[in-house]
């Protein structure tokens, strides 16, 4: 090779070497060594497949070259040293040695070091796959963040550092009734009101604050001109990108709650009026009756105290039914029932009121009525009460009329067979309805006249839950009225008649259903003034109750019983209501104090109100369920019974999420509580029982009661499952074992290993693990003593359960 190529070569930092045609090495560059597998092979005379084995095979090729069959040759190759952490890549090319005068039978390989350029591409291709999947995650983040504030139910806005906005939601949208397009680039002002008095803070002063304003109470502006009053924060968005940066705004629609806390206060003035004049009259005549010796005037003030605590009642019980209604948890019974019945009690119950007015109290019977339905009666009941009350309540002269029509829907396509729309009418002459008041009727808390001198009190609930109340019984309500001459309510449901014939009919009470005095057929007339047949309803009731009701405690059931309650006169209410019953309680005013005496005196039972000063009933519950069984006087948490005027669903919950055991809602009647403690006192008893042979059972009793939450039932039924479950498996590890499957017996081992630890059943945890682990070394070993304890214990618990 000439002197001219080989300075060429050198600058380029390619080294070379020329073979002969038996590829034995002529000529070598001076850095070539540096690319050999063995240096010092490299030399004149020596073989270049021993120093570059990348070149052994290529025999082939070799001699293509030579005879002009191919003009050159490439390939890579790298070189691993010892002493070197990183490795050498070289690319190796072969070509034919051409001389001056076109002739030549030697071959020339060209090395080159590629190193830095192979890192380099390594490092680009990495880089390339980094910054893919970082797009991609981007991507994903991205649609990730558009679908949370699309499908946000709250209007979000997004404007830039001045103001002006940039995105929008399709809540605001919705909202503001504007398409995006129309608020792009618009100023946040032109549809929220508040913002200019807000001040603004400069991002590139205070970098590094994230100021947020929540909860500021503001009106925006529609397209259409609408003004809604709305709830809003917004929050600066900082970033390094000035044009990422801005604010976000997020409102919600105060509508409806600006709505509703109008109607709630407008409630509660009217209710606060309402409540305080019976409760006037129960604490008044209460203290009269304490005070005295049950004389004629005493009873008189015992009725008084009875006609003002139904009235206080009515009041809490239509406030409590509404609340059911619009939450969705009113529930109707479906039980066949005898229509005129239903119709007769309502009457009855409201005929003294009706004589004491001197009004005329008239039902217009009619014979094609049907005498069974299924549905709801107390719900019919009072529908009809409330309406009859209402034209009582209205009417100063004159008469109320009731009249009822079926109307059989059976022959509609989408009434089921049997199916009839019954149809009641209550007609008054009193003091009629406005007609442009006639829509407020419906509509909770509302009254024709809501004024604070209006003659007529009332909570304005009443008609609203008769609306509701026909419309889940699948009919309607309304009225015709005439200023001055009186009105006609109409309702209607859907109900099933029972067939005559179908044996479910019920017996009934003629309650003075007379011939009509003009003869005609298929109607009756029947005026209510105290009908007789009313008073033997009543007494009958009175009968039967002493007669069924026997609030006698055996001895063997008296519990030892912690009134908590803080309230005087409910003290002595309860104290004489479970005195009445053969119980006898100590009281506790407060949770604080009820907490000091169980640790003294071994309870079974606490009556608890909820409502307490120092420590309420809730808190002191859910202390109660922190300590220790063993801190307990009797070694055993006590029920805990619920007695508070909270009578809400929610309030209910609210009490056994508390840890409470039972509820009881004020005014607690009679033989509701003798029931409740009639009830428990059997369990905590028969737990009393149990307790004896509990030391003998291999049980965490403590582990099981935490579980069951004290419900010995529960707990019984438990155990019960658990020997259920296990003693086929020990059947099944029997054959396992005969037939060496140790994959069964590892399932079946783990199976009751897992069981009894959830049970709290340790020594069957304990022994089922021994087992796991003998079948896990697949050893025999003493597999059949472990069996042998397993169904031991299982028989001991069989024994128990049998005995209880």
């Amino acid at each position: 090779m000439n002197s001219l190529s080989i300075n060429v070569l050198s600058v380029c930092g390619i080294e070379y070497l020329t073979i002969d045609e038996s590829l034995k090495i002529i000529d070598i560059s001076l850095g070539l060594n540096h690319f050999a597998d063995i240096p010092d092979e490299v030399k004149p005379g020596g073989d270049v497949r021993i120093a570059f084995p990348e070149l052994d095979g290529l025999e082939d090729i070799f001699d293509a070259i030579q005879q002009g069959q191919q003009n050159s040759f490439e390939l890579k190759g790298i070189r691993r040293s010892p002493d070197k952490s990183s490795p050498l890549y070289i690319d190796i090319s072969i070509t034919k040695n051409i001389q001056k005068d076109n002739s030549s039978n030697s071959l020339i390989i060209l090395v080159q070091n590629v190193t830095e350029r192979m890192v380099l591409e390594q490092s680009l291709f990495q880089g390339a796959n980094e910054a893919n999947l970082l797009l991609r995650n981007l991507k994903a983040s991205k649609q990730y963040i558009d679908q949370i504030v699309t499908s946000m139910p709250d209007a979000l806005l997004v404007t830039t550092l001045s103001g002006n906005i940039k995105k929008l939601n399709p809540a605001a949208q919705i909202l503001l009734e504007y398409d995006e397009a129309e608020l792009m680039g618009q100023p946040i002002t032109k549809v929220l009101n508040k913002i200019a008095n807000i001040e603004v803070i400069n991002i590139s002063i205070n970098p590094d604050i994230n100021h947020l304003v929540k909860e500021v109470e503001t009106v925006c502006h529609t397209k259409t001109g609408k003004t809604i009053p709305v709830d809003f924060s917004y929050s600066i968005i900082q970033t390094e990108i000035e044009h990422f940066q801005g604010y976000v705004y997020i409102l919600r629609d105060m509508t409806e709650r600006k709505q509703a806390e109008l109607a709630k206060q407008q409630f509660l003035a009217m209710i606060s009026h309402e409540v305080r004049t019976p409760i006037t009259s129960v604490t008044g005549m209460a203290s009269l009756l304490l005070d005295s010796e049950l004389t004629t005037e005493q009873r008189d003030f015992v009725e008084t105290i009875y006609i003002s605590g139904n009235s206080l009642l009515k009041i809490i019980n239509d406030f409590l039914d509404f609340s059911k209604i619009q939450s969705g948890n009113l529930e109707l019974e479906e039980q066949p029932f005898v229509l005129r019945s239903c119709i007769n009690q309502a009457l009855d119950l409201l005929a003294p009121q009706a004589k004491e007015k001197g009004l005329k109290f008239t039902f217009l019977d009619n014979l094609q009525l049907p005498t069974t339905i299924v549905g709801d009666i107390t719900r019919l009941r009072q529908i009809l009460i409330n309406l009859l009350s209402n034209a009582i309540k209205f009417t100063n002269t004159g008469s109320i009329e009731v009249s009822v029509i079926a109307r059989n829907q059976s022959d509609n396509n989408y009434s089921a067979a049997n199916t009839y729309e019954i149809q009641f009418s209550i007609k008054d002459t009193g003091i009629g309805i406005p007609r442009d008041r006639l829509e407020r009727l419906f509509k909770a808390f509302s009254q024709v006249n809501s004024s604070i001198t209006r003659e007529y009190g009332g909570t304005g609930l009443g008609l609203a839950i008769c609306k509701q109340l026909c419309e889940l019984m699948g009919g309607k309500i309304w009225v015709e009225s005439q200023l001055n001459a009186g009105s006609v309510f109409y309702f209607t449901i859907a109900a099933s008649v029972i067939p005559e014939d179908s044996g479910l009919r019920k017996s009934q009470c003629g309650l003075g259903l007379g011939v009509s005095p003009n003869g005609t057929t298929g109607v009756q007339n029947s005026e209510w003034a105290m009908p007789r047949c009313a008073n033997r309803i009543q007494e009958s009731a009175v009968k039967n109750y002493e007669n069924n009701t026997d609030f006698f405690v055996p001895d063997s059931l008296k519990l030892r019983i912690l009134l908590t309650e803080d309230n005087l006169v409910n003290q002595k209410i309860a104290l004489k209501q479970l005195k009445s019953l053969g119980y006898s309680a100590d009281v506790a005013n407060n949770g604080q104090e009820a907490l000091e005496v169980l640790e003294k005196i071994p309870y079974d039972l606490i009556l608890m109100d909820c409502q307490m000063p120092i420590l309420d009933g809730l808190e002191t519950t859910k202390e109660i369920h922190r300590w220790q069984e063993s801190r307990f006087a009797s070694g055993r948490r006590p029920v805990v019974i619920a007695m508070t005027a909270n009578a809400m669903k929610e309030d209910q919950q609210m009490c056994l999420d508390a840890g409470m055991d039972d509820y009881l809602s004020k005014p607690v009647m009679k033989e509701d509580l003798a029931a409740v403690l009639k009830h428990w006192a059997t369990i905590i008893f028969k737990v009393k029982e149990t307790d004896v042979d509990l030391v003998d059972l291999p049980i965490d009793w403590e582990r099981l009661h935490q579980l069951s939450e004290n419900n010995l039932e529960f707990e019984l039924e438990l155990l019960q499952i658990f020997v259920d479950d296990i003693q086929p498996r020990l059947e099944i590890i029997k054959r396992a074992i005969a037939a060496d499957d140790f994959k069964q017996l590892a399932l079946q081992a783990h199976q009751i290993k897992g069981a009894s630890a959830n049970m709290g059943i340790t020594t069957m945890h304990l022994a089922a693990e021994k087992l796991e682990q003998l079948v896990h070394h697949q050893e025999h070993g003493s597999t059949n003593n472990l069996i042998s304890e397993l169904e031991e214990f299982v028989q001991r618990i069989q024994e128990f359960l049998i005995r209880r």
